[in-house]
């Protein structure tokens, strides 16, 4: 396989694994801080669900539109990181 194939592959993998992962990610983080400002828990979930998919269709754009491909993989990361880092602190919220 040659090399641009391969970078190919990665791009592929990333926007959707990734894109996944960080997705549920910032939807974590979107719900709690919605139920943190007060709204009720079932409104705060579908309301992160909702917007959620506007996020996964950006990050998912910006893997294949990036010259470098680190650049994407460490966003996601950061959202993952934060997001069981708010959860480590705060926990789950039940």
């Amino acid at each position: 396989m040659s090399q641009s194939a391969l970078r190919v592959v990665a791009r592929i993998f990333l926007a959707i694994g990734g894109g996944y992962l960080a997705s549920s990610a910032v939807m974590a983080l979107f719900s709690f801080a919605l139920v943190a400002m007060g709204m009720p828990r079932a409104d705060a979930v579908t309301l992160g669900l909702l917007l959620v998919f506007i996020v996964y269709l950006c990050l998912g754009l910006w893997v294949f539109a990036a010259r470098a491909l680190w650049r994407p993989a460490a966003l996601f990361a950061v959202f993952v990181i934060a997001s069981y880092g708010v959860i480590a602190v705060f926990g789950h919220g039940g």
